[in-house]
């Protein structure tokens, strides 16, 4: 046991002599990769980067927030979302319309060296924005824009037209769903308007004929045929009779076309006010995220980071000698051995 330590500690020993007799040559490779990370570090086109900051909005819509009365969901339009209205805001922001109107927006084939006639240029393109151009959901429950770009002003150009897009995209999709309710909305109002119309052309017929309103022309009827009996006023009597036959035969109609038309009435405000809150949601312009702040021209390049190239190139370089020089030593080693 005694000798296999004794072995070990040799071993060791003679790996940290061989390393600090061959320090100059540990030091020289070393300082050669720093030097070549120094000069890859300024070859290395430098990017700028710029970023917005996006709270997400609640998902509910113009109409839900400002048309109900009597309930608390105006406030909503002031509330920040939670994090399934982020998660929202990224699809939108992951979307093939965010990323094509800004590639024709900042004609990024050109930016990113993309040849126009190339065959797989849609696929070039989009790895490249996804290189280029990042969306984070952050710990903060808000959303990140974040683009890099040799030219700073572009940079934060970009970030500012997609989170003004997020807007455009959203209201888009919201505007192509209305339409198709907006339609089926307003032919159900106007169903009920010649409905209505149909009830109350009924009605103008009934009234045409004497009956204005079934239940007082009754009573009255009825107050004025006791009154002639009592005085025995035949004659106001049969002419009373003459009204209440006739008040007999219509007055059930009219009681049918009034009840139903009380009815329409109702649907008719129903559907009335569907459509002015799908008219509203039409017209809206209500935004969907929070915008902290519109992206600035960045004054300092993020990328690369010399110093940190430098330090890895170097490290680099220290691991590299130190592997050669076990290589070295191992292959001696083994050669000695079969000397």
């Amino acid at each position: 046991m005694t000798d296999v330590q004794s072995a070990s500690s040799a071993r060791s020993f003679d790996l940290v002599a061989v390393l600090w007799k061959r320090w100059k040559t540990i030091f020289l490779i070393t300082l050669f990769g720093g030097a070549i990370g120094a000069v890859a570090s300024y070859l290395i086109t430098p990017r700028f980067k710029s970023e917005v900051i996006l709270f997400p909005a609640t998902t509910n819509t113009a109409s839900r927030a400002l048309l109900n009365e009597g309930t608390s969901s105006g406030a909503d339009m002031m509330m920040l979302g939670e994090e399934e209205d982020a998660q929202h805001l990224l699809q939108i922001l992951y979307s093939d319309k965010i990323r094509e109107r800004t590639a024709d927006r900042f004609d990024l084939l050109a930016a990113y060296g993309i040849e126009a006639n190339s065959e797989h240029k849609r696929a070039e393109l989009y790895e490249a924005f996804k290189d280029n151009v990042s969306f984070e959901y952050t710990k903060f429950g808000t959303v990140r824009v974040e683009v890099m770009d040799v030219q700073p002003q572009r940079a934060a150009d970009m970030a500012n037209f997609i989170a003004d897009q997020v807007d455009s995209v959203w209201s888009e999709m919201a505007h192509e769903r209305a339409i198709k309710a907006y339609e089926l909305v307003k032919r159900q109002v106007d169903d009920e308007a010649r409905v209505m119309m149909a009830i109350e052309d009924s009605l103008d017929g009934i009234r045409a004929k004497g009956v204005q309103d079934y239940g007082a022309q009754a009573d009255r009827y009825n107050q004025a045929l006791s009154k002639a009996l009592l005085t025995g006023n035949e004659r106001a009597v049969k002419e009373i009779d003459g009204r209440l036959a006739l008040l007999s035969q219509y007055g059930g109609k009219f009681q049918r076309y009034t009840e139903m038309l009380s009815v329409e009435n109702w649907r008719s405000g129903m559907w009335r006010t569907r459509l002015a809150q799908i008219g509203s949601d039409l017209m809206s312009e209500v935004p969907h995220k929070f915008l902290m702040e519109r992206a600035q021209p960045a004054d300092k390049k993020s990328y690369p980071v010399r110093w940190l190239i430098v330090v890895v190139s170097a490290l680099s370089g220290l691991f590299l000698a130190l592997v050669l020089i076990a290589i070295k030593q191992q292959l001696q080693n083994i050669h000695e051995a079969h000397a």
